[in-house]
């Protein structure tokens, strides 16, 4: 089997190749969520809701934007399907050489944007009186700001070995960065005094370094699929333009949703000096389910979409984006419905420890409510939107991501002006909007790719999610029973009974949806299982 022959192979290798990726990336990305829910549980520990934790997500969440902006957003987005038709047809001495003229046009913006940073935290700072909220928040970003070159450059490195089907150092790269956090809050925040509005530069350099081993660590497997560094400014190269041609319409529809992320921070801070941390811990819980599952899908099913759609295989196209799709809702769906019964016990479990105490465990518990109804949202829309850039289509995604940004932007101000709901829903009324606009972002980019492709097995799709639904809700009822009864166990309050009141429920749920979809030979049950295994799904 020839190199062409390993990296676009027919369909049902295709669906077998993104399963087993996507259990390989899930897999990696288990131990990452492992290594994070540590990180998380220390960083509650140590910081709590508190205001130095909440001015810390503020100022964490603007190297984030350029991140999602430029790592993981429009550029990365355009690059790869680029960088895969290239690749496959002109070879990879051509295919390095593009790659060596991206990294260093990217590296340089980067480091404008840093300076530029620079220079504008400066200004406001001297310029406008702060508050002691906002002028923790002045006094992180420096430190902070840095970390966007690194993470930026990481996500184009993870580009790239995508395009070669190479998801296992990728995958393995946020590990270390969780580790350097951990480690910079035993180690370096210490260093920094007893307060924790002082303590929190040490989570902040430490942060700072670990992006700098994200970057890192993606660089040998570079270098043995033949990556060679140099430096090469060249705006005319022909695929530089088209990637250019298909990143510019992105960037600023992009820059005005990723804004309205941090946004939000800042009008969670208005709402309380709490609220952007006990969205955070609430966020980390949901995105474990989303990393491992949903976008580990994702990940793995754009190279293949890419290949179909260069190849105008547009049925197989359909019959790929509908299985990832179903696949991602038998797993987000039950996720969700756990998450809502059993937000308590997890929280309590987790994080109330140290700084984080009871009532930092309700704050955020009662945002888990409501990030986990947009949890087959976010899933859907990222796989969707993967399916418009493999047709090498950024515009589309960006300009339905605008409007779920207006939608978002103009629900958060509802909640944090209108005193009765900032009353009765506070924070979590943040995190509903941000699952409404979700839920806006998938339904908009399923219906336009419907109106430009034709049938998308829309029917396919929504019979999975109906038994997703099923088993979900048996899940449920079987984990709030066994929630019920965890008292009747005998356990004195503390950790055993607060891990028992985890366990047990979800135990009993797992084994309810497993058994339930054998028993019912659930169709996404035995299209995994053949994608795994040797036999072919059934049709």
């Amino acid at each position: 089997m020839d190199e062409r022959t390993n990296l676009f192979g027919n369909r049902e290798a295709d669906n077998r190749g993104i399963a087993r990726s996507a259990g390989m990336i899930g897999g990696m990305t288990l131990l990452s969520r492992f290594t994070g829910l540590a990180r998380d549980i220390a960083t509650a520990g140590f910081f709590g809701t508190g205001l130095a934790m909440s001015a810390f997500v503020v100022a964490y969440t603007i190297p984030n934007l350029f991140r999602k902006l430029l790592g993981e957003g429009a550029l990365t987005a355009a690059f790869v399907p680029v960088f895969t038709g290239w690749l496959k047809n002109r070879g990879r001495e051509e295919s390095w050489r593009l790659a060596g003229i991206a990294i260093t046009l990217l590296g340089l913006l980067l480091g404008a944007l840093v300076a530029l940073g620079w220079l504008v935290i400066g200004a406001w700072s001297a310029l406008f009186p702060l508050d002691e909220k906002f002028e923790l928040v002045a006094r992180l970003l420096p430190v902070m700001l840095p970390l966007l070159f690194f993470v930026c450059l990481a996500a184009l490195a993870m580009g790239i070995l995508h395009s070669f089907r190479r998801f296992a150092v990728p995958a393995f790269a946020p590990i270390a960065m969780n580790l350097v956090w951990i480690g910079a809050l035993f180690f370096l925040s210490p260093l920094f005094g007893p307060d924790p509005r002082d303590r929190i530069f040490g989570l902040a350099w430490g942060v700072l370094i670990g992006g700098m081993v994200q970057l890192a660590i993606h660089l040998p497997p570079l270098l043995r699929e033949g990556f060679r560094p140099f430096f090469k400014v060249d705006f005319r190269h022909p695929a530089i333009r088209r990637i250019a041609a298909l990143t510019a319409p992105g960037i600023l529809g992009l820059a005005i949703v990723q804004l309205n992320v941090v946004v939000d921070k800042f009008l969670a801070l208005l709402i309380s000096a709490q609220a952007p941390a006990s969205l955070f811990f609430a966020n980390r819980l949901v995105q474990f389910p989303l990393g491992l599952f949903g976008i580990a899908l994702a990940t793995a099913s754009l190279p293949v979409l890419s290949a179909q759609a260069a190849e105008k295989k547009m049925e197989d196209f359909k019959g790929t984006l509908s299985y990832v799709l179903r696949a991602a809702f038998m797993i987000t769906l039950p996720a969700a419905a756990g998450l809502i019964i059993l937000r308590r016990p997890i929280v309590r479990l987790l994080f109330q420890r140290g700084e984080f105490g009871a009532a930092s465990t309700e704050a955020t518990a009662w945002v888990v409510i409501f990030y986990s109804l947009g949890l087959i949202a976010f899933a859907g829309a990222k796989i969707v939107a993967q399916a418009f850039y493999s047709l090498e289509d950024t515009r589309t995604p960006v300009k339905v991501g605008v409007g779920a940004m207006l939608l978002n932007l103009t629900l958060n101000l509802l909640v944090v002006f209108n005193p009765w709901l900032r009353e009765n829903l506070a924070e979590g009324g943040l995190a509903l909007s941000t699952s409404l606009a979700a839920f806006f972002n998938f339904l908009a980019l399923a219906f336009i790719l419907r109106g430009r492709l034709g049938r998308l097995r829309g029917r396919e799709v929504l019979a999975g999610l109906a038994r997703a639904a099923v088993l979900s809700a048996a899940m449920a009822a079987a984990a709030g029973w066994t929630l019920g009864r965890v008292g009747r166990f005998g356990l004195p309050a503390g950790f055993l009974f607060n891990l028992a009141a985890v366990a047990a429920p979800i135990a009993a749920g797992a084994a309810v949806f497993i058994l339930g979809g054998l028993a019912g030979r659930v169709r996404e049950f035995r299209e995994l299982r053949a994608a795994f295994g040797r036999a072919e799904p059934s049709r």
